[in-house]
């Protein structure tokens, strides 16, 4: 029943743009975006193109890749009884990548991090901000801390910007309490233009 109630969310999340809009420059540097009404421009012309890229595409989105089911991280994660959630992303995408995250079932006002998780195997993990303690050749990014609703949800479209290239990575919820993983989705590929 829970992951029908969030395909359904997804579904309707994705006829139309529900939930916020949020482009993240780098960790700790993100703001709210609307189509219309920019937040304000940023000097650097990087990322001024980046939000005025990813502003055209909240007004017009270019093709989404199916949507991906996140689910429990049975070996290292936490398990949350009812709890599940789905991504979706452009194949491809100037500057970053742009993925839509709706999470369900999850504490209700609580906070969680997002997070970009590579392999040293991997395209893409040598373009990720920060190692993992303990196996400093698998890098990662904590892109985002979002705060789940009254019911648990959470929605969100996201532009982040990245080095060019591409990228085969994970997508991590992890909870802010322990830093365990409670919702993922192993491996996933796009190509920042």
């Amino acid at each position: 029943m829970k992951h029908l109630l969030c395909i359904l969310g997804f579904l309707l999340f994705g006829t139309a743009l529900h939930g916020a809009a949020i482009i993240v420059y780098a960790r700790g540097e993100s703001a709210m975006v609307d189509a219309i009404a920019a937040p304000d421009k940023p000097a650097d012309p990087a990322k001024a193109a980046f939000l005025a890229t990813f502003q055209a595409d909240l007004m017009h989105p270019a093709a989404w890749a199916e949507p991906i089911k996140l689910t429990d991280f049975p070996v290292y994660g936490r398990d949350v009884p009812g709890a599940g959630g789905m991504i979706q992303f452009h194949e491809s995408f100037p500057g970053g990548v742009v993925l839509k995250v709706a999470l369900m079932g999850l504490l209700p006002g609580h906070k969680y991090i997002l997070t970009l998780n590579g392999n040293p195997e991997r395209a893409g993990n040598d373009r990720l901000v920060d190692p993992v303690p303990g196996n400093e050749a698998e890098k990662y990014f904590d892109f985002q801390t979002v705060t789940t609703d009254a019911m648990g949800q959470f929605m969100a479209t996201f532009a982040i910007a990245l080095p060019k290239g591409p990228y085969d990575v994970r997508f991590y919820v992890k909870d802010t309490d322990d830093f365990k993983i409670v919702l993922y989705h192993d491996f996933f590929r796009f190509e920042v233009e």
